[in-house]
């Protein structure tokens, strides 16, 4: 029997610290887009098109999200393969454990703003809203066709639903791959994916809208995440693989703007980040990196152990100093004690016992994978 060789690994801390520099990113382009006018009274020429620049990067962030949410769901499943019934539900219940709490006091939140500056009279507020939020039905308020809408204005909620759609979905194509595709190649597993997300954008498009389809774009970026840890700790390098989907999101980023479909380009985008963090991840793997890693935890890795809580609470606080007309300096003197308690409430919201989550709610369900 061929043994089959693959890396032994711990936490990668680099993982986290990445976390915390995107979670960065989206608190600085809202904290940037709410207070435009007060950067541009206050910086040069050149000055504010870098900070507008990198406020531009916020759907990168965002995407670097799935990435590694993808990419980390591959190490558990390594350590913890989903083979049986009660993996399975170990699965669902450490990742609705993790998401949940937080999430809620994120609505919580942005009804108690919503209550202080008496806006409860918006959609964003209606119980009908609330109720899609709560069943992670919402998508971005840019969208008309949307079912409804990040609750209470608080904007970044509306990638959450596409993260829970990704665990959701994630062990029906874990058991369909090991049951029905073990002998297929990758481009073929990847081709079909393609083409069924490009049949959603159609029916999206054409036919009727349908929010499962709009999260199956993200899908693609949060299952090369997947592809990327287990080449990752197998040792099975997938140079090829990444290098056509790098080139072609590369093709697909640059004529962005002549393409009509933004899922296509988020497509494309999701691509090329991936690329890139594929072959960084490679590229760094026979280089002596831990004196560079340890100096870029040392800033970002409790960050990044506070980021889930610092993306999906910061932007109703934002909006109530904006109401308040709290000036920028004191926001950003509120920043350092806010980034502190997202940390501790996300350390925290770990150890919460959910009773209702610790059940066996698939022993009527036949699951029985091939190893």
């Amino acid at each position: 029997m061929e043994k089959v060789e693959r890396r032994e690994f711990g936490r990668l801390k680099i993982l986290d610290s990445i976390r915390g520099i995107a979670a960065l990113i989206v608190l600085y382009h809202h904290i940037f887009k709410l207070n435009r006018a007060v950067f541009k009274n206050h910086l040069n020429d050149i000055t504010f098109s870098i900070f507008d620049f990198i406020s531009g990067l916020n759907k990168e962030a965002v995407l670097l999200f799935f990435i590694i949410s993808g990419f980390s769901i591959g190490l558990s499943t390594l350590k913890r393969p989903l083979t049986d019934k009660n993996s399975v539900n170990g699965y669902f219940y450490r990742r609705l454990k993790r998401i949940l709490p937080i999430y809620w006091i994120a609505i919580l939140i942005a009804l108690l703003v919503g209550v202080s500056l008496n806006l409860l009279y918006l959609k964003d507020f209606s119980l009908q809203n609330l109720l899609g939020n709560l069943l992670f039905l919402q998508t971005s308020d840019s969208l008309s066709e949307s079912w409804v809408i990040p609750y209470g204005m608080n904007g970044p909620l509306w990638s959450l639903s596409y993260e829970m759609f990704f665990y959701l979905l994630f062990p029906l194509v874990y058991f369909i791959n090991k049951k029905f595709l073990k002998n297929l190649s990758l481009y073929t597993k990847y081709a079909a994916l393609l083409f069924i997300v490009l049949l959603g954008i159609i029916i999206n498009k054409k036919v009727v809208f349908i929010p499962y389809f709009l999260f199956m774009v993200g899908f693609v970026t949060w299952i090369l995440g997947y592809i990327s840890s287990y080449c990752f700790v197998m040792l099975k390098k997938k140079n090829t693989f990444f290098l056509i989907n790098l080139l072609v999101g590369l093709a697909i980023t640059f004529a962005s703007t002549k393409i009509p479909s933004d899922s296509i380009t988020i497509i494309g985008k999701g691509m090329l980040l991936n690329g890139i963090f594929y072959f960084s991840m490679i590229f760094t793997d026979n280089l002596n990196t831990e004196k560079f890693q340890k100096f870029i935890n040392t800033f970002f890795y409790k960050l990044g152990e506070g980021s889930y809580a610092i993306y999906a609470l910061h932007y109703p606080l934002l909006i109530l100093f904006q109401e308040k007309e709290i000036s920028l300096i004191y926001q950003l003197l509120f920043l350092p004690i806010f980034i502190i308690c997202c940390y501790y409430l996300e350390k925290r919201s770990i150890q919460w016992k959910l009773i209702f989550l610790d059940r066996n709610y698939l022993k009527l369900i036949k699951f029985k994978p091939n190893n």
